[in-house]
Parts: structure tokens; C-alpha cells; sequence
């Protein structure tokens, strides 16, 4: 007995065909569940080589398989594709309570393929599973969607997640909301979504989830979760969420101001954690959760829960806007539409930066809210300028110029902390999986908020490619990123869980195979070293405020420290894994010859 529900369901939308498999054990015991299971799934039957939005392409949901048990922070469900924006492997995880209904519905993923004839949802229980017509949900937001759905199917406990028209209109940085107000999707999940005419998946669920030892982890995890202060009173996340790292990032100089012109915001007070409390009506936790990082927020007519800390700096201080009112009403719009804050953030600060410098006038400019939140309704609606703006930064740039100041990598815009001022920062850029993105390592902890000296390269390789490790473990087992857990903590929950041993070492090597995964997915796909590059702006301009002021973060040094951190992976010059580390690590032989072909 463990945790497993045991069921896989497959959903083929093309042929409206519905049935399950079993869940692999020996999956599981590669890659547990979650990032790790999900990225297995995918490459199953997905070519690297499949175009995004082709009916080939999948979206796959995978459960923690912690999720739904008692255990802290456990609770999360990834969905992983193929992304149109980035082309790369794609996956994104949300809290709530969605992860844990799926569980409870039966199932430890859903593997969806195909393209419905029309416009349809999911609906997904403990007793039945059917594709039905959502022609009553053409081109509404995410949060109507919610609500109608509720109301039509007569169950308010329904745990939905649903795309937006940015999603119906294929835009490829939108993302999906579910339980109305928890986002994820960055690389356009949602995009693929509406590729395949699946507007919403609504999910019910009543049976029981067991475990391998129910008295070992009701005592275990009481005694880590005291130990680790994951609980309310302990724990600054619970008092202020992420809006309390922008003090941090501000004393620190890399707060991304006016598009990463500067690393300091003058109305940074006005946007800050205070701020936010300030007009704070409630919080929320995710199921099994202590911390409760959600903030409900409300300013005149407008509320939400949010915004996060990314979204306070891509919609607020990169855009030049010190409004808390016109941030809260940034994310509010965001969500309704489906769109992913950071990236339609990071696109519109290139706008306003290009209008700026007279590279093209796209006739917004930074501080230009109003502008700006138009701006939103012509992205998600593929309107005029906003069909353009809707590719995102990188594809504006190639067709208008401001190449080094569309700050993003692979395609995907960067979230809000500046390299500069956290060297190792720009590694964990460059190297995630998905692009340009910060929840594969969070080295900025150790760095610039932390004991290590953030303006030097030593090792900072080993540093990247240890916490990706790390991560990617806690990320596949299910544990939320704000439970600083450790291999060995971890590895014990899992083993109380679903069973077997699971030492630190196996956990480590579990958390680096799922992430050399899905390397080879990438660079099947046609990518290597020459993608993982930061934009110009990072080697050519100096910062000129705080801690990082006029210190060069040089190309060089950059390259140099690179090099450092492939030989640490055990991969070649171009950023490949050898042939030798991927069998070292027991991935299985079917993968390594398809990836020895294109090497």
C-alpha cells in the first residue's frame, strides 16, 4: 500500500477515445511523480522535433505523490508540454487545492493529446470522465469560466483550471488559472491547451489516498515541519507572501527598474509588502499548508489574490509604475485574460524601452499604466499592435531592433531579479530548462541575500547545478519551494509515503536525472550552448545604484564560469550531456540512442 491512486488517464480529444493504464512503478522510481513524471510522460510519444500546437503534442498533468496526504505543502499539480514560446520542454506547477481533487479523482495524471472538433472541456471524477461541449464558454475570462461552470454542472466544490481568450487565441505566453486565482503555464501552456479547442478541465474527486506508514509519517512529519518553522507564526511568507522580497531586491540594487535599466526604484515603498498588507482582506493556503502565502487584496473595485512578487515587479517597477491600485489591477487583468504577468510584463517594458530610445514608437512609455493595461486586452485579443506584441519580446526585437534590451532567454521573459547584483543568477538564467527562468536554482538566497559574495564566479557553477539538483527532486516528489527541505528530509517523507529507501544521495541523483531528461529533450530539439546566453544589456551596461554599482558582469567572466559549470555536469563544450552521464545516471536506453542520433 502507498500513495499511488495506481491509474494514469489518457484523453485522446481527436478521437474523443477515454481510457486509463497503470501507473508505471518503474516511472516512478526514476522520476516520482510530479516535474519528474510528467516530463517521462511527454517524451513517451512527443517527438522533440513535434511542433507546439500540433494535435501530436500533449499536455500532461501529474500529481505530487505525496499530494493529497497529510504531508506539509505536498499538494501541487504540474502540467507539462512542448512550449510555443520558447520551443523548449515546458513545465509549470500551481498550489491550491487541484492537485490533491486529482488524486482523489483516481488518478496520478492525465495524458491529453489530440484536437477536440470543437470547443470542449474535461470533466473529470471518481465515477466518470467525459469530453463535453464548452460552446457557452467561447471567449470568456478565466474567472467566468469558473463561476458557469460551477453553476452548470451544480457542484461549487469543483476545482477548475481554465484558460482565458489569450489561451482560445493561441497567444503563447498565456497561462492557465485554476481555482480562479492560481496561475501557472509561463511558456503558454494555455496556448496549447486552446490549440487542442480544451477551453477548461473541472475536477471532482471523493476516494481516500493511502499511505506506506500512516503512524510513522503522522509523527515524522509533525516533528519536521515544527522543525522547519512551516507554520504561520514562524514563517515571513505567511506575514507578508512574496510581495516582502521587494525591500530585498531594492537594498540590493537589483530590483528590474524601467526594463532593467536600473536596479532601484524610486516608489519601490509604494509597491512593497507593506504596501500590500495594507489593503490585505484575507489569506489562503494551499491544501496541507501551514504557510498560507496567499493575500487576498482589494483597492477600489478590484480585487485579487496577488500579486506575487513577480508580478509587482514586472507590472510594477520594470514598467515604471509605483501605482499599487493599477498593479492590482494589472494582475486582476491578467488572470481574467489568461496571461502570463511576467512575459506580458517583460514585452510591454521592451515596448515602452524601444518607444524610449526611438528604436520604433509603439507609443506607450514607461509609466504609461493606462496604456499599458490596453495594452493586456490587445495581447490576449490578438488586436492590432497586440497581435505582434502577443509573440513576446524576443520576436518584437528580431523584427524592430533593441535586441539587447528584450530581456529574456530562449524566448521567455526573465522574472524580476537583475544578474548584476546575484551573479549566479545569470547561470540559473540560462540553463533552466524552460528559459529564462528563476524556480530552477534560486542562487540569489545564498548571494546577494545571503553569505556568498554575489559578484564573483567561483564556484558558482557548482552552486547552479547542486540547487537545480535539489530542486528538481523537491519539484518532481511535489514539495512546495517554500519549504526549505532538505535531500534527507525529503527523502524520508517519500519513503513514509510510497515506500522503498530513499536515502539524500538517491533523492539528489533522482532531482539530476529528471533535469538531464529534460536537457535531452532540448537539445533534441535542436538546442545547445548558443541559446544559453543573457541578453546584451547584462555585459554591456553597469549598474549605477547599490551594491552592484559600476561593477561589470563581463562576458568573459561569464562564458568562463559556463564552462566551469558544464564540466561539473558532466556535459561537453556545447552544453550537452555525454552519452557516459545519462547511462551513469540510469536513464533508459530507448532515450539515450534517440538522443545519441542527433549528437
Amino acid at each position: 500500500m502507498n500513495s499511488l491512486t495506481g491509474k494514469i488517464l489518457k484523453v485522446d480529444l481527436s478521437s474523443g477515445q477515454i481510457s486509463d493504464m497503470k501507473t508505471p512503478v518503474e516511472w516512478v522510481d526514476l522520476y516520482t511523480g510530479q516535474k519528474g513524471l510528467g516530463s517521462r510522460i511527454l517524451m513517451e510519444d512527443v517527438s522533440p522535433a513535434t511542433e507546439p500546437y500540433s494535435p501530436e503534442n500533449k499536455v500532461v498533468l501529474t500529481t505530487s505523490v505525496m499530494g493529497g496526504t497529510i504531508v506539509a505543502c505536498s499538494s501541487k499539480l504540474a502540467i507539462t508540454t512542448k512550449s510555443p514560446l520558447s520551443g523548449t520542454i515546458s513545465d509549470g506547477s500551481v498550489g491550491g487545492h487541484t492537485g490533491a481533487e486529482l488524486k482523489y479523482a483516481g488518478f496520478d495524471a492525465v495524458d491529453i493529446k489530440g484536437k477536440a472538433d470543437k470547443l470542449s472541456y474535461l470533466f473529470i471524477t471518481d465515477e466518470k470522465v467525459e469530453i463535453r461541449d464548452a460552446a457557452s464558454l467561447k471567449g470568456l475570462g478565466t474567472f467566468a469560466v469558473d463561476a458557469k461552470l460551477k453553476e452548470e454542472i451544480g457542484d461549487e466544490e469543483l476545482k477548475i483550471l481554465a484558460i482565458g481568450p489569450a489561451g482560445e487565441n493561441l497567444v503563447p505566453y498565456s497561462c492557465i488559472s485554476s481555482e480562479k486565482y492560481r496561475q501557472l503555464g509561463r511558456g503558454g501552456i494555455a496556448a496549447v491547451m486552446g490549440s487542442k479547442n480544451l477551453k477548461a478541465i473541472a475536477i471532482r474527486g471523493k476516494l481516500d489516498v493511502c499511505v506506506n506508514d500512516l503512524k510513522g509519517l503522522l509523527k515524522y512529519s509533525k516533528e519536521v515541519t515544527e522543525r522547519d518553522e512551516v507554520t504561520a507564526d514562524d514563517n515571513e511568507i505567511y506575514d507578508l507572501g512574496t510581495t516582502c522580497l521587494v525591500d530585498y531586491s531594492q537594498e540590493s540594487g537589483l530590483l528590474p527598474t524601467r526594463n532593467f535599466q536600473e536596479g532601484t526604484f524610486e516608489d519601490a515603498e509604494q509597491i512593497n509588502g507593506q504596501a500590500f498588507k495594507d489593503v490585505r482582506k484575507n489569506k489562503k493556503g494551499c491544501f496541507s499548508c501551514g504557510i498560507a502565502c496567499g493575500n487576498y487584496v482589494e483597492e477600489g473595485d478590484t480585487s485579487v489574490e496577488g500579486p506575487e512578487y513577480e508580478t509587482i515587479v514586472l507590472g510594477g517597477s520594470s514598467i515604471g509604475n509605483g501605482s499599487r491600485k493599477k498593479l492590482i489591477e494589472f494582475n486582476s487583468i491578467c488572470d481574467d485574460l489568461g496571461l502570463d504577468t511576467i512575459s506580458a510584463g517583460g514585452t510591454i517594458a521592451y515596448m515602452m524601452e524601444a518607444t524610449q530610445k526611438g528604436v520604433h514608437d509603439f507609443d506607450i512609455r514607461f509609466g504609461e499604466m493606462d496604456k499599458a493595461l490596453n495594452m493586456l486586452e490587445k495581447i490576449a485579443n490578438r488586436d492590432g499592435i497586440g497581435d505582434e506584441a502577443a509573440l513576446g519580446s524576443k520576436a518584437m526585437s528580431e523584427k524592430y531592433g533593441g535586441e539587447d534590451f528584450a530581456i529574456q532567454v530562449k524566448g521567455l521573459e526573465l522574472p524580476g531579479y537583475d544578474p548584476r547584483g546575484s551573479w549566479a543568477m545569470g547561470i540559473a538564467y540560462v540553463t533552466a530548462p524552460r528559459g529564462g527562468c528563476h524556480m530552477s536554482s534560486y542562487p540569489i538566497a545564498e548571494e546577494a541575500w545571503g553569505e556568498l559574495d554575489p559578484f564573483t564566479f567561483e564556484g558558482k557553477g557548482k552552486l547552479v547545478a547542486d540547487m537545480q539538483n535539489s530542486q528538481f527532486c523537491k519539484f518532481s516528489m511535489g514539495v512546495c519551494d517554500f519549504w526549505p527541505i532538505d535531500d534527507e528530509t525529503l527523502g524520508r517523507l517519500f519513503e513514509l509515503s510510497y515506500g522503498g529507501e530513499w536515502p539524500a544521495d538517491k533523492v539528489y541523483k533522482t532531482g539530476e536525472r529528471v533535469f538531464n531528461l529534460q536537457r535531452m529533450f532540448n537539445i533534441m530539439a535542436g538546442f545547445d550552448r548558443t541559446e544559453d546566453k543573457l541578453p546584451g544589456r547584462f555585459h554591456k551596461e553597469l549598474l549605477k545604484a547599490g551594491p552592484p554599482k559600476d561593477i561589470a558582469y563581463t562576458k568573459e567572466a561569464f562564458d568562463a564560469a559556463m564552462d566551469e559549470y558544464y564540466a561539473y555536469r558532466g556535459w561537453d563544450e556545447r552544453g550537452r550531456p555525454t552519452v557516459e552521464k545519462l547511462v551513469e545516471l540510469g536513464i533508459e536506453p530507448k532515450f539515450i540512442e534517440a538522443y545519441k542520433a542527433v549528437l
